[in-house]
Order: structure tokens, then C-alpha cells, then sequence
């Protein structure tokens, strides 16, 4: 990941945020490998503006994707190093090929992986995260999936067509309501138990009910077919 790699995929996302035609958004590397993480070159440069330097592009990078309103399905191929699993952190469905090594590789090289840590701590515990991030070491996709970086192993040659089906699956659910089920849960996880919260699920249960599109899921499921979602649901 680079200065310009980083600043290709905010604009990407902030485009693919706003294209109704767009309902899902796949991950994944081009070649034999998803990603070696951060260009030491970059993080190495002198004289470049606060705004261009590592430590403030990625976390943006990173905000976004986990911000991203729709599913978001991240496929690894090969290796992904370091930097690299703050993306697949990201991600609400990681698919890992099972040729797939995984590695916080930062304290090899004298660094932290501080940046991508809010998103892996959320995604696989404290515990998990400390032993990873301490130990460095390299692990492969079945035990990526244990420790909860993988929620899927690829067989080999098998990833186009299970990201093809994943995708068309999540494809017929209705847009709006998966564009609203992330910002629910953020919200549910950071606010503590009690009436306020409940307040809000309740409000925010209601204004989605009342809305075209759960009309028209409702009325679907009951006469039996399937739904045809509105374009503007709003």
C-alpha cells in the first residue's frame, strides 16, 4: 500500500458508496498474493505534508472501508502481511484461499501494527490480537479461521465462483436495509443497555417498517414471490 494505491481506493470507495447500482463490493488482490502491507518506502520518505504520511492516510483508509455501507467481501490470495490485515480486518466476510498465509509481521521490522489495531481488535479479541501481534508469526488460513481473521477457506480455483454466488445471495436482499444494518450495530455496540438505547432501536425499527422498501418485502413474502425493491426506498 502506497500514497497513491491509498488515495485510488478512498476514491473507489467513496464512489462505490454512492452508486445505487453497486451492492456489494469485493477485495481481493490481482496477482499470486493480496497484499505485503504498507510501502517501506512510503513510511520512509522525508518531506512529505502531514496529509500524505502513512500514519494519517491509512486509518482513513481503514475507516472507510469498515464504515462502508454495504457488505463488503474480502478474498485473500497468497499472503497478506501486516498493513495488509488492517484491510482484511475491514472486511464482514473474509474468504481465504487455502494456499492463504496471514501475518502481523510489524515487530520483525521494529514497527506496531497501531493503525490497523481498532479494527483487528474488534474483529478478533484482545487475547487473539496479543499473541499475534507479539509472536509475528506466520499462519495459514485454517488457523486464520480460528482465530477469527477468516470466516471462509477457498479451495483452490473455487474463489471466483463462491465470491459469484456469496455475492448474488446477498445481491436479492433489499439495498437499503443492508446499508442501514452496519451503522445499527456500530451504534448498538458503543452505547451501553438501558431505555435510551432501546429508544433507538425502536425508532429506528419504525421509520424502516414505514418505509416503501419493507412494504414491499412484506407484501412480497405474503403473496409468495419475490420482492422487487424500489429504486428510492427513501
Amino acid at each position: 500500500m502506497n500514497q497513491q494505491m491509498v488515495h485510488e481506493l478512498l476514491d473507489c470507495i467513496a464512489v462505490m458508496e454512492n452508486d445505487p447500482n453497486v451492492r456489494v463490493l469485493v477485495l481481493r488482490g490481482k496477482g499470486n498474493h493480496f497484499c505485503s502491507g504498507a510501502d517501506l518506502n512510503w513510511m520512509k520518505e522525508k518531506g512529505l505534508k502531514e496529509k500524505e504520511r502513512p500514519h494519517y492516510l491509512l486509518p482513513r483508509l481503514f475507516l472507510a472501508l469498515f464504515d462502508f455501507s454495504k457488505p463488503l467481501l474480502v478474498a485473500v490470495n497468497g499472503h497478506a502481511m501486516g498493513g495488509a490485515l488492517g484491510l482484511v480486518a475491514c472486511g464482514d466476510f473474509v474468504f481465504a484461499g487455502e494456499e492463504a498465509v496471514f501475518s502481523f509481521s510489524e515487530v520483525k521490522l521494529g514497527l506496531i501494527p497501531a493503525t490497523i489495531s481498532p479494527f483487528v481488535v474488534r474483529r478478533i479479541g484482545e487475547l487473539k490480537s496479543r499473541q499475534l501481534m507479539l509472536s509475528g508469526v506466520r499462519i495459514n488460513a485454517k488457523t486464520a479461521k480460528e482465530a477469527g481473521l477468516a470466516d471462509e477457506i477457498v479451495p483452490a480455483g473455487e474463489m471466483d465462483r463462491m465470491l459469484r454466488e456469496f455475492a448474488g445471495q446477498l445481491s436479492e436482499n433489499a439495498p437499503r436495509a443492508m446499508q442501514l444494518v452496519k451503522p445499527l450495530i456500530r451504534k448498538v455496540s458503543a452505547e451501553k443497555m438501558g431505555k435510551a438505547l432501546t429508544d433507538y432501536t425502536a425508532a429506528m425499527l419504525l421509520k424502516v417498517q414505514e418505509g416503501e422498501e419493507a412494504k414491499e418485502g412484506m407484501t412480497a413474502f405474503l403473496e409468495k414471490r419475490k420482492p422487487a425493491w424500489p429504486d428510492n426506498p427513501d
